[in-house]
């Protein structure tokens, strides 16, 4: 029987697992496709269906290494992208520096139309020299967003049939919703991407492949090459969601997961599900596209201590990647997190890195020095911060969930961030430092739906049936439908489910979120969301673990040498990644092979 194999690009390593095994090689950030092809010849050439999460979208927007797009809206509103919302994010800053917009001026292109709210036509569409002026522009994508299209889209598929010539987006198939600051940066985004991936999946298109997307879910190659920007959180979301099939085995209500790689560190609240939003911003660009609620901080394995102006410590958000990598992978000339654990101890030259690297512990000592504590103690911070923002700043006390630990450096930092927290427990998943690509082969197969309303939410209620009728035809096992609602005046919205009562459902959502509900004020529903899933087969829950006081063991050994618990302080070593179990806490392998930390009683 064929194998499914999950396979995870990260900054430093690409991880992969295939039945039982699991394995790791260097990434090849110039070149992503090339490790993921390297590491697949070395599994045997009848393995089943590859299951990828990518972190190439992600990192074009991050560098700003992305295609020049020309940018097609209605007349008069060229300058979209550059306006935004008017929004001072910089509150303090004297001289705030808006972020660059993806688009220049000369890209910029209006069209006469003009379509009101309402859908009806108030002006034809006149293409006049369009096509010309694109030929002159020397744009290789082009992305479409005129005013009002998610009531009406003829105008831009008028436009698309047009420029076809150009890889494009239009707005009403990237983000089919209103706010057209919103929809226009999320279809400029995906235009961008498109000549940047279709290399990358054009490599991997020989293979079986699915890959993730930023909502948890997989989709086709054919999918992801029309819309790129449904990706910018795929390797994240690969993360959550084994974190999340995690504590549904144990029966683990609240979790936080908790996934420290070697370039950043992705943390996430889970309660039975993930969070989930319908929008992120990513360098200042807001993005309307499904994600799993995921915060990032640029903090991992390979962040590079240094000075500031002020002689402060500080740690990331540079990191020394794959190469040079850490001083102890003897290329690299700069201290890191990893170099501060080899000083410390955590991790030797006895126990090769990912399996296969040897650390070079005297180059470690000779740029950390008498640093190591602090780097750590400043990474934590870092962190810290991160695991408050999805649980404090949103009402959940920290101290109620498991800390769900994984990636390569995660279990090293487990025990030290509970502490700061107020946690009593962490779990850490067999094979952690491969954990996200077990996420893959555990994702279901997801596609999202949305269209506008704004209509009043007691209306919408009988005729919710007939509103979600008019969605595209869908073939799912599980059919989920939400609505974004709001108070009427009020600026954001909620998501509640789209059954019942709907209004009902609302006024508790928002006492939950913002404690307090006004059942005379009007509650309009903004959006209605369809989401269509294939599930995965969920895997068997996991009977408890023994709950005793162990006693003090060695202080190193192999994970598979733990046949039951141990009191720290010990570090527990494996192929994929190291676990620090600090003094005050005891470690208890769980049937499933994952090790179950807690304070000592």
């Amino acid at each position: 029987m064929s194998l499914l194999v999950g396979v995870d690009t990260g900054g430093t390593f690409t991880d992969f697992v295939v039945g039982e095994r699991a394995f790791k090689v260097r990434s090849t950030p110039a070149d992503p496709a090339a490790a993921v092809l390297d590491g697949l010849a070395r599994i045997p050439a009848d393995h089943g269906a590859v299951v990828h999460g990518t972190t190439v979208a992600t990192n074009a927007l991050l560098t700003g290494n992305l295609a020049r797009v020309a940018f097609v809206t209605t007349r008069g509103i060229e300058d979209l992208l550059e306006i935004g919302r008017q929004d001072r994010r910089d509150l303090y800053a004297l001289e705030p520096r808006p972020h660059d917009p993806l688009v220049a001026p000369a890209d910029r292109h209006g069209v006469v139309e003009r379509v009101r709210a309402d859908g009806s036509v108030e002006t034809p569409l006149d293409l006049a020299d369009l096509v010309a002026r694109l030929e002159a522009g020397g744009a290789e994508a082009v992305a479409v967003c005129l005013l009002h299209s998610y009531r009406n889209p003829e105008h831009e598929r008028e436009i698309g049939a047009a420029v076809s010539r150009w890889p494009v987006s239009l707005s009403h198939r990237v983000a089919n919703e209103f706010r057209e600051f919103e929809r226009a940066a999320t279809t400029v985004a995906n235009a961008a991407l498109l000549p940047v991936l279709a290399p990358y999946v054009e490599r991997l298109s020989h293979l079986d492949v699915s890959i993730l997307q930023s909502n948890g879910g997989t989709a086709t190659c054919a999918e992801v090459a029309e819309f790129p920007i449904r990706t910018v959180l795929s390797g994240p979301a690969g993360g959550v969601v084994a974190a999340a099939a995690l504590a549904r085995r144990h029966g683990i209500g609240e979790a936080v997961s908790f996934d420290m790689g070697g370039t950043s560190t992705d943390v996430s609240f889970i309660r039975g599900e993930p969070a989930r939003a319908n929008e992120f911003e990513l360098n200042g660009l807001p993005l309307r596209v499904p994600v799993l609620d995921v915060h990032t901080v640029g903090a991992g394995g390979g962040s590079i201590a240094h000075l500031d102006a002020l002689g402060a410590l500080r740690v990331g958000p540079q990191s020394a990647g794959a190469v040079p990598g850490p001083a102890c992978y003897g290329d690299g000339e700069q201290a890191t997190v990893t170099d501060a654990h080899v000083v410390r101890g955590h991790l030797g030259a006895e126990q090769p890195l990912a399996g296969t690297l040897a650390l070079d512990v005297a180059r470690a000592h000779r740029y950390v020095g008498d640093r190591a504590a602090g780097i750590l103690r400043v990474a934590d911070a870092t962190m810290e911060r991160a695991i408050r923002n999805v649980t404090v700043r949103r009402g959940i006390d920290p101290r109620q969930c498991v800390l769900i630990a994984f990636g390569g450096a995660g279990p090293l930092h487990a025990c030290s961030l509970a502490d700061l927290l107020g946690m009593r427990a962490v779990m850490i998943p067999p094979q952690p430092g491969t954990f996200s690509a077990h996420g893959m082969r555990s994702a279901d197969r997801r596609r999202d739906f949305v269209r506008t309303v704004l209509d009043d939410a007691a209306a919408c209620v009988p005729r919710l049936d007939a509103l979600f009728s008019e969605f595209p035809p869908v073939d799912a096992p599980v059919l989920t439908r939400t609505a974004d609602v709001r108070y009427a005046g009020q600026s954001h919205e909620l998501s509640v489910a789209a059954d019942g009562d709907l209004v009902a459902h609302f006024h508790a959502a928002h006492e939950r979120a913002y404690g307090y509900r006004d059942e005379s004020r009007a509650v309009e529903v903004v959006n209605l969301r369809l989401a269509a899933i294939d599930p995965a087969p969920p895997e068997p829950p996991v009977a408890p673990i023994e709950r005793r006081t162990w006693p003090a063991g060695p202080a190193r050994l192999r994970r598979d040498q733990l046949e039951g618990g141990v009191a720290g302080p010990c570090v527990i070593d494996e192929d994929t990644a190291t676990t620090v179990v600090a003094a005050g806490w005891q470690a208890s392998r769980c049937r499933d092979g994952a090790l179950y930390l807690e304070r000592n009683a």
